[in-house]
């Protein structure tokens, strides 16, 4: 039995003393169900209080782990994949038989992409996801998403009055990362709402939802193999680590649900917090917080990942008070761990925002750490700046305590972000001129992505990718 204290890297000998997670069920602290209207931080208080740095807990009616509330215990776990690993196929109730991965826990199932893989395959898979990222022509990039803030905004300006999930930052990243793929923003408003379903309450939906999402980076891959361009899957497939169709496919789909939700949640969030919090939003308005200290400050201390599933022990292993065995499950505690006194400070410049945010663990840390973390928050700085500038007098349609957020006990996010404003007129922005080069090649000499292929809706005539498209036009009426 080896030993994790505050702030170890390494581990040491130490004694068993506490219950692992499948003890007394009076440990156990549910998780799942509905989210209280304050969030979750009086129940990591109280957790904290009664466990130490780490709790038992149950993610659903018999699938238990152990959630980690400790700053460094998250931090030590994260950067330590020697000791702990990501693939969910380690995970000791998946060994002994009592959960299946295939029964329908997206969180914790398990695709052959990066997220889930270990060692040296993690670092081929990653290799592919990392270069190709690098290619992507930051500066054109940021034009494009500018561009796409303006035209959602042109889509409810008029009206004086939106929803700033539904309208707003719910379809900005996902229409973001399907131009990166080199396709039109027909296809990414069809992801969006594919992608919308899935985290619906509706099951049978939701099954469907993401049979229909598999089909659509199948087609992807499909057709850029037939015509490869200045695009993320196209770098992926001619990369020199050698990846399969299938496996570029499973990568492509991770860039966008590792990069869609938490992004419209921190997008959400920080509106939310510019339109309750008015200290911080003078202070945004007079100049005095730039708009990336505001997203680390929410990032800080309203953390669009609450939850991250998850590490699994290699060994048995004493991490403060909590006896894990090998194959247990690590929740990483990304919002608890915001809230640990031992980093816990309060601000001390007058603008409101939490002193030390910039240590926030939203991307992680260690070798698994997001590589998309710059063009994330890009977007989510992008998309809060653009809506300041374009909206006058907004203000929260409701009253802040009526907000309503997700019941998800992974992500921290709203509903829906009502707000009324002074009516406005749509852009005069030129598209073409606010795109500027392509967003995806760094003097290459190819197209812009970011705009359509001539004829891109027909595309190949009969290609999955065409018949999905027609089949959710068919939806749409």
């Amino acid at each position: 039995m080896t030993t994790i204290q505050p702030g170890d890297e390494t581990a040491q000998s130490g004694t068993p003393a506490f219950t692992a997670p499948r003890g007394c069920p009076a440990d156990i602290t549910r998780l799942y169900g509905t989210t209280p209207d304050a969030g979750r931080d009086e129940l990591w208080a109280a957790l904290r209080e009664r466990h130490g740095a780490v709790a038992p807990v149950e993610l659903e009616t018999g699938v238990r782990a152990w959630l980690l509330l400790g700053y460094h215990e998250n931090l030590t776990v994260l950067q330590n994949p020697h000791m702990f690993a990501r693939d969910t196929r380690r995970w000791r109730e998946v060994v002994e038989g009592r959960v299946d991965l295939a029964s329908g826990r997206p969180a914790l199932s398990w695709r052959p992409n990066v997220l889930y893989a270990d060692g040296a395959e993690h670092t081929r898979l990653r290799g592919a996801v990392v270069d190709a990222l690098a290619r992507v022509d930051m500066a054109a990039t940021s034009r494009m998403v500018r561009q796409l803030c303006e035209e959602l905004i042109d889509g409810f300006v008029a009206e004086g009055r939106a929803d700033l999930v539904a309208q707003y930052a719910n379809p900005l990243p996902v229409l973001v990362v399907n131009r990166l793929y080199g396709l039109s923003d027909s296809y990414g408003h069809m992801l969006g709402d594919l992608t919308a379903i899935i985290f619906d309450e509706d099951a049978k939906r939701g099954e469907d939802a993401i049979a229909r999402v598999h089909q659509y980076f199948s087609g992807l891959v499909d057709r850029k193999r037939e015509r490869p361009g200045p695009d993320l899957v196209s770098w992926m497939l001619e990369h020199p680590a050698g990846l399969s169709g299938h496996e570029v496919a499973h990568q492509a789909a991770l860039i966008n649900s590792a990069s869609h939700q938490p992004t419209t949640h921190l997008i959400g969030n920080t509106l939310r917090t510019l339109l309750s919090d008015n200290r911080i939003r003078g202070a945004y308005t007079d100049a005095r917080l730039p708009v990336q200290e505001l997203l680390d400050h929410v990032m800080w201390t309203d953390t669009p990942f609450q939850i991250l599933p998850a590490r699994f022990a290699l060994q048995d292993i004493l991490i403060g008070s909590a006896e894990v065995r090998a194959g247990d499950a690590l929740l990483i505690g990304f919002d608890s761990a915001h809230r640990d006194p031992a980093v816990r400070r309060a601000d001390d410049d007058g603008t409101g925002v939490a002193s030390g945010s910039r240590a926030h663990l939203m991307f992680g840390a260690g070798p698994h750490a997001c590589p998309a973390r710059e063009l994330a928050k890009m977007i989510a700085a992008t998309a809060v700046t653009t809506l300041h500038e374009r909206l006058s007098g907004m203000q929260l349609a409701v009253d802040p305590e009526e907000l309503c957020w997700m019941p998800s006990p992974f992500l921290r996010g709203l509903r829906a972000l009502p707000v009324s404003f002074a009516p406005g007129e749509p852009s005069t922005l030129d598209p073409a001129a606010v795109a500027g080069e392509p967003a995806s090649s760094r003097g290459e000499g190819h197209r812009d992505p970011s705009a359509p292929d001539p004829g891109e809706d027909e595309a190949l005539e009969g290609d999955l990718l065409d018949r999905l498209l027609s089949w959710w036009r068919g939806l749409r009426g």
